[in-house]
């Protein structure tokens, strides 16, 4: 998922930023790592933020959101926005302008957006996919679910969008507070500010007390110690490695078995079922088991060289070793970041109702302004046409007409409004999609007919 910055307190991810481009000087510094990591944060705010901002407003769209799968995407999406913003903001300050977290305020830079929001975001993500995971299982496996979803009333239908809604909403708090309140530590206790001494003000340290021998240590601050290096390590490589890994390899499984009996069905039966809203549920698992297989193969590495590097922390002992795996560790960190660049991309080529939105917005807010203005023109000076003519029409009629009265005048404005009706059902935006509008929309075909009595014809 992004950035899986976790917040392991290895000796490497202690270095400050100030060490670390004393470690650049060293033999690790080299024009490839220097091109990525000034390159990096442009493409992050590219296709990263911009295009997972995109994202979001195209999964929130009332087609997409009613589903439970775009709803989590949504959420998805618009954490994966947030969390290459943080990232490519903080890179573009450091790499292009020299400033790094410990030159700006403690708690907003060094507490809150370098550690808090960063691994809050990251977790978030993290089991919002690990969410979809779980309700695409249950949606695969579930015949109740499916007994359910193809109900034919309009209000039963709608009834089960709002609940299906509400449910991953709530679903998603839940994920929130409980990141919010693991991560909450953050803001409390770490890092420290000391005397410059250079200077009269204060100088922010974004690093664990114990580690740089402050003389600020006390009990609290001991104890944190304790935690951040002996118990946080465990429980983030249990709870956003090894558990979300397993999960999504899980999925993939039970995924692909899906579709391989659902292709299988669809082989053996007529086109008409193959268009039907089945197709649909073939195309989310499709893109699900896409978003899996990235996710695994973008953040494997670096999980597995997290779990190595707490092996081999008291062994780093020299410059040299520890700029060489800090080095390792960034490139793993940038791949990981790779995702966010990858989430569009994979909804664009994976689902065919995403790029269906997602052209419709594209048509809409920059085609129809120009689009409106022009046809307004037009309709307008036809409206005046059609009016005079009508008008020079109708007084000739008046002039010549007889007493017979026409008995199909009146049926003819009836019709009038049945077309309008058609429209109006038809852009309905309806709980799920049907193939068949007469039948899932719940049209009643029978205003189309003529209500004309037939002996009035003669």
């Amino acid at each position: 998922m992004g950035s899986l910055n976790l917040t392991i307190s290895l000796p490497i991810d202690s270095v400050s930023s100030s060490d670390m481009e004393e470690l650049e000087q060293g033999d690790c510094a080299t024009t490839l790592t220097s091109f990525l990591l000034r390159t990096q944060p442009i493409l992050l705010l590219i296709f990263g933020f911009a295009a997972n901002l995109c994202s979001f407003v195209v999964l929130t769209r009332p087609r997409l959101r009613r589903r439970p799968t775009f709803s989590y995407l949504a959420f998805l999406s618009l954490s994966n926005a947030l969390l290459s913003l943080i990232h490519a903001s903080l890179s573009i300050l450091g790499e292009y302008f020299g400033i790094t977290v410990e030159d700006l305020p403690l708690f907003i830079f060094c507490r809150f957006l370098n550690r808090f929001a960063i691994d809050s975001l990251t977790h978030f993500s993290l089991y919002t996919l690990t969410a979809v995971d779980l309700d695409r299982i249950r949606t695969v496996t579930s015949k109740t679910a499916n007994d359910q979803r193809y109900s034919r009333t309009n209000s039963g239908r709608q009834r089960g969008c709002a609940s299906a809604f509400i449910s991953v909403c709530l679903v998603e708090s839940f994920l929130a507070i409980f990141s919010f309140l693991f991560n909450a530590h953050w803001l409390i206790l770490y890092g420290y500010t000391e005397k410059d001494p250079t200077g009269l003000n204060d100088r922010t340290v974004c690093k664990i007390p114990f580690l740089n021998n402050t003389n600020n240590f006390n009990i609290y601050t001991e104890a944190y110690t304790k935690y951040i290096v002996s118990i946080l390590p465990i429980a983030e490589i249990v709870l956003f490695n090894i558990l979300p890994f397993l999960i999504s390899i899980l999925a993939t499984i039970i995924i692909l078995r899906h579709i391989s009996i659902k292709y299988t069905l669809l082989s053996h039966i007529n086109k008409r079922l193959k268009k039907s809203r089945r197709r649909m549920e073939l195309h989310l698992s499709i893109l699900l088991i896409s978003l899996n297989c990235v996710f695994i193969l973008l953040t494997t590495p670096h999980n597995i060289y997290q779990f190595y590097i707490l092996k081999i922390q008291g062994i780093l002992d020299s410059k040299k070793e520890q700029c060489r795996a800090a080095t390792i560790q960034k490139y793993l960190d940038l791949l990981q970041q790779c995702y966010f660049m990858s989430t569009f991309f994979l909804y664009i080529l994976t689902n065919k109702r995403f790029r269906e939105e997602f052209y419709e917005l594209l048509r809409r807010n920059l085609f129809l302004s120009c689009d409106n203005h022009e046809t307004n023109n037009s309709s307008t000076q036809i409206s005046s046409r059609h009016r005079r003519h009508h008008h020079r029409h109708h007084h000739r009629n008046d002039k010549n007409e007889d007493n017979k009265p026409n008995y199909l005048a009146p049926q003819s404005n009836a019709i009038m409004p049945t077309r309008f009706s058609m429209t109006d059902y038809i852009s309905q935006d309806d709980c799920y999609d049907d193939e068949q509008l007469s039948t899932s929309k719940g049209l009643d075909t029978t205003v189309m007919r003529l209500s004309v009595n037939p002996s009035s014809l003669y």
